[in-house]
């Protein structure tokens, strides 16, 4: 049976809906917003974890609708919270590149898509594993869909650009 680790933010709730989806043996990580730092300790219980399990893919997942993207757009009350400020600092830097190269009923695709492929590279150096060994991707769910589509491949989200 495939194993598979999930990194999910708890506010979306979706384990009861990637155990229903996707027919694996399901493992979760859960932080708020996907912002989960990937120290040397962090790596090290991953690392571990990976191995004694069996895990042979690993995927980022967020709703559309995430709460925590959302504030992080829109009000930012919860930017208070340990860990969320540098987050929320990402996450409305890549909403200014987003404002200039998509279409507003593209953008919260795009801006989770850019995370998303950012935490699959830190994952990726921190785990210093193999792509044979461990396929690492993210996917986004819509609920209105019912749906878990793949993120935007990283070329699409860009870091920074220039218009000549």
């Amino acid at each position: 049976m495939q194993r598979t680790l999930y990194f999910v933010c708890p506010t979306d709730c979706l384990e009861p809906v990637i155990n229903m989806s996707f027919g694996s043996k399901n493992f979760y990580y859960n932080s708020l917003g996907n912002s989960v730092v990937f120290n040397g300790e962090t790596a090290n219980h991953l690392r571990n974890f990976i191995q004694k399990r069996g895990i042979r893919e690993i995927f980022f997942v967020l709703s559309i609708t995430n709460p925590i993207i959302t504030d992080a757009l829109g009000n930012q009350e919860f930017s208070d919270i340990r860990g969320l400020s540098d987050f929320y600092g990402e996450v409305l830097k890549q909403k200014g590149h987003s404002q200039v190269l998509y279409r507003e009923s593209n953008r919260q695709f795009t801006i989770i898509s850019h995370h998303l492929n950012k935490k699959v590279r830190e994952l990726q150096l921190a785990l210093n594993v193999g792509a044979d060994r461990v396929k690492i991707g993210g996917k986004i769910y819509n609920a209105k869909d019912n749906a878990f589509y793949k993120i935007y491949a990283d070329l699409v989200c860009t870091e920074n650009f220039s218009l000549n």
